[in-house]
């Protein structure tokens, strides 16, 4: 069996003895190793996938490191974290490329684990196990007959249960499946200089960009005035082009300097925006 695992970055703190070394480091997230885990004791080939900017790429090596066979990552420039609806998404597609037989995903709280558990297999059209302790008959607590993967689940406290499920599935690792191990020096070294191959956001999902994955697909429907805008109190009266104007130190009522970006799209209009904040110090 091959399965993908995904892999979500948090900050590792360091105690740095130059001033000039960072107080962290990327690593992967606690949950997400569990998975790992859980994919390293079940399927015969283990692929990490990262989706993110760089820091995606130290929590791909960190899943090498732990003997992952192949590391992959959906390279993009995020704004901020990805929600989960996005992050299901591109993760689901990412398995479908890479051929996967299963899909694992660390439960990192009792709202993300099982939301991206369950649209990624909505967008695979596979079923979907949430909040797994055990896998396989010798690891379940229950004689299981007949095919199928045994899965040993959480319902509650002091409550589980044992169900099957025939690969291809989405299983969601409960943080509770076990310690992630610790591999061999050989397994180490070895992930630390194994290729991590790349791809970009677009060829995976055409249809998201940087914005799209943080905010969603938005449709602006009016203007709030920033009160914290920090050059003072923005403009309160006037129309939106016109207090856009203001702001940038513009007469609101001359023809100078206005430019409608209604031919581009929104990433190109956003870059353009900043660039030209930046340029007259006003970011």
């Amino acid at each position: 069996m091959r399965a993908l695992v995904g892999v979500r970055s948090s900050p590792h703190r360091v105690d740095p003895a130059d001033e000039g070394i960072e107080s962290y480091r990327w690593h992967a997230n606690l949950p997400d190793r569990v998975a790992i885990e859980a994919a390293l004791q079940t399927a015969d080939e283990v692929v990490v996938a990262g989706i993110d900017g760089d820091s995606a790429r130290d929590a791909v090596r960190a899943g090498l490191r732990m003997g992952a066979d192949e590391g992959v990552q959906v390279v993009y420039d995020p704004i901020e974290e990805a929600i989960g609806e996005k992050y299901a998404r591109v993760l689901a597609r990412t398995a479908g490329r890479e051929r996967a037989d299963a899909l694992f995903v660390g439960q990192s709280s009792p709202m993300m684990g099982p939301e991206v558990t369950g649209m990624a297999a909505e967008v695979l059209g596979w079923p979907a196990v949430s909040r797994v302790t055990a896998i396989g008959a010798d690891a379940v607590a229950a004689d299981v007959d007949g095919p199928g993967l045994p899965l040993q689940r959480k319902l509650g406290v002091g409550k589980q249960e044992v169900v099957t499920v025939e690969p291809p599935a989405v299983v969601g690792v409960d943080g509770s499946f076990g310690n992630p191990r610790r591999a061999p020096l050989d397994a180490v070294i070895a992930g630390g200089r194994a290729e991590i191959r790349t791809v970009d956001l677009e060829s995976v999902a055409p249809s998201e960009s940087r914005f799209s994955m943080s905010i969603g697909n938005a449709t602006v429907e009016s203007v709030t005035s920033n009160e914290r805008w920090g050059r003072g109190r923005p403009p309160q009266s006037g129309g939106v082009e016109e207090r856009i104007r203001r702001m940038l130190g513009r007469d609101a009522g001359g023809d100078d300097g206005g430019e409608i970006l209604d031919d581009v799209s929104p990433e190109e209009a956003a870059d353009r925006v900043v660039d030209y904040l930046e340029e007259h110090d006003l970011l």
